[in-house]
């Protein structure tokens, strides 16, 4: 896998928002057409689809959900590859915000042998699922799991949280009573689950390690 990285900056062009790759993506990336990609910006991850500018140039689609977790005042790295397709979640799905999966009132620590599958692991402990019965609705194997995809796998199961997330840029945070924890590690950011003062994940992370957090609504 290719990783190409260079440093941005979000632009408007309308009612959308881009950021505009600065080299030819046919002569670095040798792909043609209709390109999917997996992108990372200041700690966030998405997939999406480039927007063609003509000659082998293409612009990032930023979504307004992406934008909301984005510092876009300055400059920033962005990094993305190319990948074969884009996984999508089930769109029909039997819940909503009003009837969601369950009422979370308690989180039963669950461990997975498997590496990579941290994100899928929050998700099945707030749900009540197997991480495996999670992974097949994600269509997320080990290591495919961003910031991105577990928002859109908290809307198909109907649970509420923050739209924001917030970045602690190294500090102590006092953290909401239940949340997903990005954490920084030695090879790659991975997620926990947090919950009630304990962290329900593969390690139990120094405060400085902690990336950003997304609030999950309990109340």
């Amino acid at each position: 896998m290719m990783i190409h990285t260079f440093i941005g900056t979000v632009f408007k062009q309308g009612n959308r928002c881009f950021i505009d790759i600065p080299f030819n993506v046919w002569e670095i990336c040798g792909q043609k057409g209709n390109i999917a990609v997996e992108v990372t910006i200041q700690g966030c991850d998405f997939e999406c689809r480039l927007i063609p500018k003509g000659d082998g140039f293409y612009y990032i689609p930023i979504k307004k959900s992406i934008l909301k977790m984005l510092n876009c005042d300055t400059k920033f790295n962005v990094s993305f590859n190319v990948i074969s397709y884009l996984t999508r979640i089930n769109r029909n799905s039997p819940y909503t915000l009003q009837n969601p999966i369950r009422k979370i009132t308690d989180i039963k620590r669950l461990t997975y042998p498997k590496a990579g599958y941290c994100g899928q692991q929050c998700i099945a402990m707030l749900t009540g699922l197997s991480v495996e019965e999670v992974s097949e609705i994600m269509q997320a194997k080990a290591w495919q799991c961003s910031f991105s995809k577990l928002l859109e796998t908290l809307d198909y199961f109907g649970i509420s949280y923050e739209e924001r997330i917030i970045y602690t840029r190294g500090k102590t945070v006092e953290l909401p009573k239940c949340c997903i924890v990005n954490i920084r590690d030695e090879r790659r950011s991975h997620f926990a689950l947090y919950y009630h003062g304990e962290y329900y994940g593969e390690t139990q992370p120094d405060e400085q390690d902690i990336i950003s957090y997304l609030k999950i609504n309990t109340e």
